[in-house]
Protein backbone atom coordinates (compact mmCIF):
# COMPACT_ATOMS: atom_id res chain seq x y z
CA UNK A 1 0.00 0.00 0.00
CA UNK A 2 1.18 3.60 -0.88
CA UNK A 3 0.28 4.21 2.77
CA UNK A 4 3.01 2.20 3.93
CA UNK A 5 5.85 3.68 2.10
CA UNK A 6 4.42 7.00 2.91
CA UNK A 7 4.79 6.07 6.69
CA UNK A 8 8.33 5.54 6.36
CA UNK A 9 9.41 8.40 3.97
CA UNK A 10 7.90 10.38 6.89
CA UNK A 11 10.14 9.22 9.67
CA UNK A 12 13.36 9.28 7.66
CA UNK A 13 11.69 12.72 6.54
CA UNK A 14 11.63 13.79 10.69
CA UNK A 15 15.45 12.94 10.70
CA UNK A 16 15.92 15.44 8.42
CA UNK A 17 16.62 12.65 5.40
CA UNK A 18 14.39 13.97 2.80
CA UNK A 19 14.69 17.21 0.42
CA UNK A 20 11.72 16.88 -2.52
CA UNK A 21 10.87 13.28 -2.79
CA UNK A 22 13.51 10.69 -2.85
CA UNK A 23 15.62 9.98 0.36
CA UNK A 24 19.04 11.95 0.99
CA UNK A 25 21.41 9.34 2.66
CA UNK A 26 22.37 11.48 5.41
CA UNK A 27 25.06 11.39 8.64
CA UNK A 28 24.00 8.92 11.19
CA UNK A 29 22.28 10.91 14.46
CA UNK A 30 24.38 10.13 17.36
CA UNK A 31 25.66 11.27 20.74
CA UNK A 32 28.88 8.96 21.28
CA UNK A 33 31.22 12.42 20.25
CA UNK A 34 31.41 12.91 24.10
CA UNK A 35 33.98 10.24 24.32
CA UNK A 36 34.67 9.50 20.50
CA UNK A 37 35.91 12.34 18.69
CA UNK A 38 36.97 10.18 15.66
CA UNK A 39 33.17 10.06 15.34
CA UNK A 40 33.30 14.02 14.57
CA UNK A 41 36.03 14.20 11.96
CA UNK A 42 38.38 12.12 10.27
CA UNK A 43 40.97 14.51 10.99
CA UNK A 44 41.20 12.79 14.54
CA UNK A 45 41.99 9.50 13.38
CA UNK A 46 45.50 8.53 15.30
CA UNK A 47 45.08 11.65 17.53
CA UNK A 48 44.59 10.24 20.60
CA UNK A 49 45.85 7.20 22.46
CA UNK A 50 47.59 4.66 20.86
CA UNK A 51 44.43 2.54 19.15
CA UNK A 52 40.82 3.32 20.23
CA UNK A 53 37.70 1.18 19.59
CA UNK A 54 34.46 1.97 19.80
CA UNK A 55 30.97 0.39 19.34
CA UNK A 56 27.91 1.84 19.68
CA UNK A 57 23.88 0.95 19.64
CA UNK A 58 21.15 3.21 19.04
CA UNK A 59 17.57 3.00 19.54
CA UNK A 60 15.28 5.91 18.10
CA UNK A 61 11.59 6.79 19.57
CA UNK A 62 10.86 3.79 21.25
CA UNK A 63 7.54 2.99 21.31
CA UNK A 64 7.39 3.68 17.02
CA UNK A 65 7.09 0.95 14.87
CA UNK A 66 9.77 0.95 12.36
CA UNK A 67 11.98 3.89 14.35
CA UNK A 68 15.23 3.85 13.23
CA UNK A 69 18.27 1.57 14.84
CA UNK A 70 21.54 2.28 14.13
CA UNK A 71 24.57 0.13 15.07
CA UNK A 72 28.38 1.51 14.46
CA UNK A 73 31.74 0.36 15.36
CA UNK A 74 34.78 2.80 15.07
CA UNK A 75 38.22 2.50 15.29
CA UNK A 76 41.48 4.55 14.56
CA UNK A 77 45.41 4.72 15.69
CA UNK A 78 48.98 5.97 14.87
CA UNK A 79 50.55 4.27 12.36
CA UNK A 80 53.44 6.81 12.17
CA UNK A 81 55.31 9.54 14.17
CA UNK A 82 52.43 11.71 12.89
CA UNK A 83 50.26 9.66 10.98
CA UNK A 84 46.92 7.93 11.96
CA UNK A 85 44.32 5.58 10.27
CA UNK A 86 40.85 4.84 11.07
CA UNK A 87 37.77 3.02 9.78
CA UNK A 88 34.07 2.45 10.64
CA UNK A 89 31.21 0.40 9.64
CA UNK A 90 27.81 2.17 10.72
CA UNK A 91 24.40 0.07 9.88
CA UNK A 92 21.23 1.87 10.19
CA UNK A 93 17.18 0.20 9.62
CA UNK A 94 14.05 2.30 9.44
CA UNK A 95 11.49 -0.13 8.56
CA UNK A 96 11.94 -1.72 5.41
CA UNK A 97 15.22 0.67 4.38
CA UNK A 98 18.36 -0.71 5.86
CA UNK A 99 21.82 1.43 4.93
CA UNK A 100 25.11 0.35 5.49
CA UNK A 101 28.29 2.33 5.18
CA UNK A 102 31.82 1.55 5.61
CA UNK A 103 34.48 4.64 5.59
CA UNK A 104 38.79 4.30 5.60
CA UNK A 105 40.14 7.41 7.19
CA UNK A 106 43.63 8.86 6.48
CA UNK A 107 45.13 11.60 8.99
CA UNK A 108 48.60 13.48 8.62
CA UNK A 109 49.30 15.67 12.01
CA UNK A 110 51.56 18.60 11.93
CA UNK A 111 53.25 20.18 15.06
CA UNK A 112 53.47 24.32 15.04
CA UNK A 113 54.88 24.23 18.40
CA UNK A 114 54.68 23.05 22.04
CA UNK A 115 51.19 21.20 22.23
CA UNK A 116 49.31 23.26 19.12
CA UNK A 117 48.81 20.64 16.27
CA UNK A 118 47.20 21.22 12.95
CA UNK A 119 45.50 17.93 11.94
CA UNK A 120 44.30 16.70 8.35
CA UNK A 121 41.83 14.17 7.47
CA UNK A 122 40.81 12.53 4.72
CA UNK A 123 38.53 9.31 3.87
CA UNK A 124 36.90 7.29 1.56
CA UNK A 125 33.94 5.31 1.91
CA UNK A 126 30.92 3.05 0.36
CA UNK A 127 27.18 3.31 1.39
CA UNK A 128 24.82 0.57 -0.04
CA UNK A 129 20.91 0.98 0.45
CA UNK A 130 18.48 -1.84 0.75
CA UNK A 131 14.71 -2.21 0.59
CA UNK A 132 13.10 -5.15 2.20
CA UNK A 133 10.36 -5.68 0.30
CA UNK A 134 9.59 -8.97 2.03
CA UNK A 135 6.54 -8.21 3.45
CA UNK A 136 3.00 -8.42 1.76
CA UNK A 137 2.26 -4.76 2.37
CA UNK A 138 5.67 -3.96 0.65
CA UNK A 139 4.97 -5.73 -2.27
CA UNK A 140 1.64 -4.29 -2.78
CA UNK A 141 3.34 -0.78 -2.81
CA UNK A 142 3.89 0.40 -6.16
CA UNK A 143 6.02 2.98 -4.77
CA UNK A 144 8.48 0.77 -2.86
CA UNK A 145 8.08 -1.89 -6.49
CA UNK A 146 8.99 0.39 -8.78
CA UNK A 147 12.41 1.33 -7.01
CA UNK A 148 15.87 -1.04 -7.14
CA UNK A 149 15.88 -2.85 -3.92
CA UNK A 150 19.93 -2.46 -3.38
CA UNK A 151 21.82 0.60 -4.35
CA UNK A 152 25.23 1.50 -4.17
CA UNK A 153 27.36 4.40 -3.95
CA UNK A 154 31.14 6.04 -3.13
CA UNK A 155 31.61 8.70 -0.75
CA UNK A 156 34.32 10.77 0.50
CA UNK A 157 35.31 12.68 3.43
CA UNK A 158 37.47 15.73 4.28
CA UNK A 159 38.05 17.10 7.70
CA UNK A 160 40.86 19.84 9.71
CA UNK A 161 41.44 20.40 13.20
CA UNK A 162 43.57 22.71 15.43
CA UNK A 163 44.17 21.68 18.96
CA UNK A 164 46.24 21.73 22.09
CA UNK A 165 46.08 20.94 24.98
CA UNK A 166 42.10 22.52 26.07
CA UNK A 167 41.15 23.72 22.88
CA UNK A 168 39.70 22.18 19.48
CA UNK A 169 38.10 23.87 16.88
CA UNK A 170 37.29 21.93 13.48
CA UNK A 171 35.63 21.75 10.34
CA UNK A 172 34.69 19.08 8.23
CA UNK A 173 33.13 17.57 5.26
CA UNK A 174 32.09 14.06 6.36
CA UNK A 175 29.91 13.92 2.72
CA UNK A 176 31.91 15.51 0.17
CA UNK A 177 30.22 13.80 -2.75
CA UNK A 178 26.17 14.30 -4.10
CA UNK A 179 24.77 12.73 -6.76
CA UNK A 180 21.41 13.72 -8.92
CA UNK A 181 18.48 11.57 -8.55
CA UNK A 182 18.45 8.61 -11.17
CA UNK A 183 15.03 6.74 -11.67
CA UNK A 184 13.96 3.94 -9.96
CA UNK A 185 16.88 5.29 -6.83
CA UNK A 186 15.25 6.21 -3.66
CA UNK A 187 18.14 7.04 -2.25
CA UNK A 188 20.74 10.02 -3.16
CA UNK A 189 23.98 11.29 -1.86
CA UNK A 190 23.59 15.21 -0.25
CA UNK A 191 26.66 16.92 0.59
CA UNK A 192 27.34 17.81 4.43
CA UNK A 193 29.22 20.06 6.10
CA UNK A 194 30.32 20.40 10.06
CA UNK A 195 31.99 22.71 12.14
CA UNK A 196 32.63 22.54 16.05
CA UNK A 197 34.77 23.51 18.91
CA UNK A 198 35.13 21.93 22.80
CA UNK A 199 37.11 23.36 25.55
CA UNK A 200 38.15 21.70 28.51
CA UNK A 201 38.63 23.77 31.52
CA UNK A 202 39.69 22.37 35.01
CA UNK A 203 38.07 23.36 38.00
CA UNK A 204 40.08 22.28 40.77
CA UNK A 205 42.40 19.45 41.47
CA UNK A 206 39.09 16.64 40.94
CA UNK A 207 36.31 18.67 38.83
CA UNK A 208 36.64 19.97 35.34
CA UNK A 209 34.17 20.58 32.35
CA UNK A 210 34.43 20.07 28.60
CA UNK A 211 32.00 22.18 26.90
CA UNK A 212 31.79 20.67 22.82
CA UNK A 213 29.16 22.50 20.25
CA UNK A 214 28.39 20.82 16.97
CA UNK A 215 27.10 22.53 13.83
CA UNK A 216 25.55 20.28 10.96
CA UNK A 217 24.99 22.32 7.39
CA UNK A 218 23.23 19.64 5.54
CA UNK A 219 22.60 20.37 1.59
CA UNK A 220 18.77 20.58 0.96
CA UNK A 221 17.92 20.05 4.74
CA UNK A 222 17.58 22.66 7.56
CA UNK A 223 20.82 23.54 9.91
CA UNK A 224 21.19 21.29 12.88
CA UNK A 225 23.04 22.34 16.09
CA UNK A 226 23.82 20.40 19.38
CA UNK A 227 25.77 21.62 22.55
CA UNK A 228 26.81 19.19 25.09
CA UNK A 229 28.60 20.29 28.40
CA UNK A 230 30.45 16.87 30.20
CA UNK A 231 30.77 17.53 34.03
CA UNK A 232 33.98 14.87 34.72
CA UNK A 233 34.98 13.84 37.88
CA UNK A 234 38.51 13.26 38.20
CA UNK A 235 38.15 12.23 34.34
CA UNK A 236 36.82 9.24 35.33
CA UNK A 237 32.78 9.62 36.32
CA UNK A 238 31.20 12.03 33.98
CA UNK A 239 27.40 13.29 33.20
CA UNK A 240 26.92 15.08 29.82
CA UNK A 241 23.73 17.25 29.94
CA UNK A 242 22.85 18.35 25.88
CA UNK A 243 20.99 20.32 24.24
CA UNK A 244 19.88 20.31 20.90
CA UNK A 245 17.93 21.83 17.90
CA UNK A 246 14.71 19.69 18.34
CA UNK A 247 15.57 18.05 21.80
CA UNK A 248 17.55 17.39 24.41
CA UNK A 249 19.75 14.99 26.04
CA UNK A 250 21.65 13.51 29.42
CA UNK A 251 24.37 11.63 29.34
CA UNK A 252 26.22 9.41 31.89
CA UNK A 253 29.76 7.44 31.72
CA UNK A 254 32.65 6.49 33.33
CA UNK A 255 36.01 5.13 32.28
CA UNK A 256 36.57 1.47 34.02
CA UNK A 257 40.11 0.10 35.09
CA UNK A 258 42.36 1.82 32.54
CA UNK A 259 41.12 1.87 29.30
CA UNK A 260 37.67 0.28 29.02
CA UNK A 261 34.95 3.50 28.11
CA UNK A 262 31.46 3.49 29.46
CA UNK A 263 28.76 5.69 27.78
CA UNK A 264 24.54 6.10 28.06
CA UNK A 265 22.53 8.23 26.51
CA UNK A 266 18.98 9.65 27.11
CA UNK A 267 17.07 11.91 24.55
CA UNK A 268 14.02 12.88 24.56
CA UNK A 269 11.47 15.99 22.75
CA UNK A 270 8.11 17.53 23.34
CA UNK A 271 6.72 17.81 19.87
CA UNK A 272 6.95 15.98 16.50
CA UNK A 273 7.43 11.80 16.26
CA UNK A 274 9.79 12.20 19.08
CA UNK A 275 7.35 13.79 21.16
CA UNK A 276 5.32 10.96 20.61
CA UNK A 277 7.80 7.99 21.72
CA UNK A 278 9.55 6.71 24.85
CA UNK A 279 12.79 9.20 24.16
CA UNK A 280 16.06 7.55 22.64
CA UNK A 281 18.34 5.52 23.88
CA UNK A 282 22.55 5.14 23.12
CA UNK A 283 24.90 3.10 24.63
CA UNK A 284 28.63 3.14 23.83
CA UNK A 285 30.97 0.84 24.59
CA UNK A 286 35.10 1.77 24.15
CA UNK A 287 38.37 0.36 24.55
CA UNK A 288 41.27 3.15 24.46
CA UNK A 289 45.07 0.83 24.29
CA UNK A 290 46.96 3.42 25.95
CA UNK A 291 50.92 4.44 25.24
CA UNK A 292 53.27 2.57 26.97
CA UNK A 293 55.26 4.60 29.32
CA UNK A 294 59.24 4.60 28.89
CA UNK A 295 61.52 4.18 31.30
CA UNK A 296 62.54 7.93 33.20
CA UNK A 297 66.21 8.15 34.21
CA UNK A 298 66.88 9.17 37.55
CA UNK A 299 66.70 12.55 38.58
CA UNK A 300 70.54 13.97 38.82
CA UNK A 301 70.88 17.57 39.80
CA UNK A 302 73.87 17.00 36.65
CA UNK A 303 70.64 17.16 34.74
CA UNK A 304 68.91 20.12 35.04
CA UNK A 305 67.35 19.65 31.42
CA UNK A 306 65.49 16.37 32.57
CA UNK A 307 64.34 18.75 35.61
CA UNK A 308 63.19 20.66 33.58
CA UNK A 309 61.50 18.53 31.25
CA UNK A 310 59.90 16.98 33.86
Amino acid sequence: MKKLTTTFLLLAGSLGLIPQKMLAQQISLSNQYVVNKFSISPAYAGAGDNLEVFGSYRRDWMGITAAPETKSIHANGIIGKHMGLGGSVISMQAGIFTNLSANLNYAYHVNISGNHFISLGLGLGVLENHLDLSSKGAQDDPVANAANRTTTMMDASFGIVYRNRKLDVGFSAPRLLSNAVVEKHMYFLSSQYQGHISLKQNLNKSWAIAPIAIVSMPQNAPLFYEIAVPIMYQNKIWIAPAYKKSSIAVGIGARLLTSLVFNYSYEFASSGIAGQSSGTHEITLGWKFAKKKTDEPTPDSKKPYYEWVK
